[in-house]
């Protein structure tokens, strides 16, 4: 099997790589595409499950969704605890066998990922039943939903098997199809829900969560099956000491979502010990809006771009290329989604909330050129983890949670709860200068002149509207912010088309 996308394996002809259009290589327009093809995905999965979730709550009311999110909470924490991180870590072995161009390499890999998900699987389904009745009563208050956690115990394993699917779409770099399965996944849960809480109401809960898993189990056993599989003798013990590796990365990988969970937790509960519950509720919505909206176009774009990187991992000179390239996308399309958000913010804090949130405006002018320099940091936060250093990321990752928590902390009395977005900027910008020393020590990693050029544009772009949406208020303010922004849009839009044809990258996206 050889790498799908040949023209990550040539060296640029200069600072950007040659000119698309002049029969050059670089990745921008294999960017562009896996990321409209992966966002509009999950643009399209946003809006079924808006849509579930408003008919869920009409159907069964806040005691319904409660049980149901319970119900959710317990399984996915104990898919974090089992599942060893390996819907993450497998992906980097599958593409680094990938680019070896070694097809026994590539099956040996696939015939373990596929092993050991159901191991992890089996071992999810274990624990919930074994400990149902602990679970229902740490989770509930009461043990009645134990025989719940029972049933829904063979989920763990229908997620495993699915997650491991899509693990090894994604390493392949099939991302057309592990769209498609995500999104028939998500479809398929709105089609099988929906009539069952119609008709049973609560007593719909658990066959509806079952039937879900299954469903997304399917539809990825589906897209994965078309992918052809060298026979290939793997003994077990051959199967445990393989895995081993991918384990020991996904095993990086949950301590550092355990990790970062445990932070959000602490700043809420310090939050609530300050100011009140309704505090917490001004940061949640700051955090929504500058981090989970935006980091879905991170997830997008790093759907493809980890795979790819992963591949060339012992070629330093590609790893920088592409490391590059991505940079430059990624400011390109995220950019101007940053200034017009910053631009019109009280707007869009109202439209999406309502006139209750003011103090959340304040944090989110911190926040949102905090994420500027997420945006930067993103692409070389990849290298360490396509390099398989999983403690030097998890290092990385803890520098920037201490500062997070630590500059809360010390600047609450001076700031109060605007100190939130305040810690998240800073923290940024020296977790942005620790994985740029990192990426360096690693893999000699430098900004390309074109990045440079777009973090100056792209920056100064944001100050201005940081400054415009702190400091002049009204039309005046929207005005300045729609000028800024359509501004913004333009010059990414024309840059965008310096480098790949745009219609055509469009065009391609709607026939799918």
């Amino acid at each position: 099997m050889t790498v799908r996308d040949s023209t990550v394996a040539q060296a640029p002809s200069n600072d950007r790589g040659v000119h698309p259009k002049a029969g050059g290589a670089t990745s921008h327009r294999q960017i562009l595409k896996a990321t409209g093809i992966v966002g509009g995905a999950q643009v399209i999965a946003i809006l079924v499950r808006i849509a579930r979730s408003k008919i869920i709550a009409v159907l069964l009311g806040p005691a319904g969704v409660g049980i149901a999110g319970l119900y959710m909470s317990t399984l996915n924490l104990i898919r974090s605890a089992t599942g060893f991180g390996l819907n993450f870590s497998a992906v980097r072995d599958i593409a680094q066998a990938t680019g070896s161009n070694d097809e026994c390499q590539v099956s040996r890999s696939i015939v373990v990922l596929r092993r050991w998900v159901w191991f992890t699987g089996l071992l999810g389904m274990t624990v919930a039943a074994v400990f149902s009745k602990v679970l229902s009563r740490y989770a509930f208050g009461t043990e009645e939903y134990a025989w719940g956690v029972r049933i829904l115990s063979v989920c763990l394993l229908f997620m495993a098997l699915s997650k491991g699917q899509l693990a090894l779409l994604q390493g392949l770099r099939q991302i057309g199809m592990m769209a498609r399965a995500n999104v028939g996944g998500v479809v398929a849960g709105f089609c099988i829900s929906v009539p069952l809480y119609w008709f049973m109401g609560v007593k719909g809960i658990v066959p509806a969560i079952l039937l879900t898993t299954a469903a997304s189990l399917l539809l990825s056993w589906y897209y994965a099956r078309r992918i052809p599989v060298k026979a290939v003798d793997i003994s077990p013990k051959e199967t445990f000491l393989c895995g081993l590796g991918m384990v020991r990365l996904g095993f990086f990988m949950v301590i550092t979502g355990f990790m970062m969970t445990a932070v959000m937790y602490l700043v809420r509960a310090y939050i609530s010990r300050r100011n009140g519950i309704e505090a917490v509720g001004q940061f949640q919505a700051a955090w929504t809006l500058s981090s989970v909206y935006l980091a879905a176009v991170l997830q997008a774009m790093g759907a493809d771009y980890f795979p790819r990187l992963s591949a060339v991992n012992a070629d330093n000179g590609r790893v920088v290329q592409l490391a590059n390239e991505q940079t430059e996308v990624a400011l390109l399309v995220a950019g101007p989604l940053i200034v017009g958000m910053l631009s019109f913010m009280s707007l869009v804090v109202y439209v999406l909330y309502s006139s209750k949130f003011t103090e959340a405006i304040g944090i989110l002018h911190w926040q949102l050129a905090g994420t500027f320099l997420k945006v930067i940091s993103w692409p070389i936060g990849f290298i360490i983890l396509a390099k398989g250093r999983g403690g030097v990321f998890i290092c990385t990752e803890v520098c920037w949670n201490v500062i997070y928590m630590g500059l809360i902390i010390l600047g609450w009395r001076a700031f109060g709860l605007e100190v939130t977005g305040i810690a998240f900027l800073v923290a940024f910008l020296i977790y942005l200068a620790i994985v740029a020393a990192t990426g360096r020590l690693l893999s000699g990693f430098a900004w390309s002149k074109d990045s440079l050029k777009y973090i100056l544009v792209f920056g100064t772009a944001t100050l201005l509207a940081f400054l415009n949406s702190r400091h002049i208020p009204g039309a005046k303010g929207y005005f300045a912010g729609g000028v800024l922004s359509a501004a913004v849009a333009g010059y990414s839009v024309h840059e965008l088309h310096k480098i790949v044809d745009l219609k055509r990258v469009i065009n391609r996206l709607l026939r799918r």
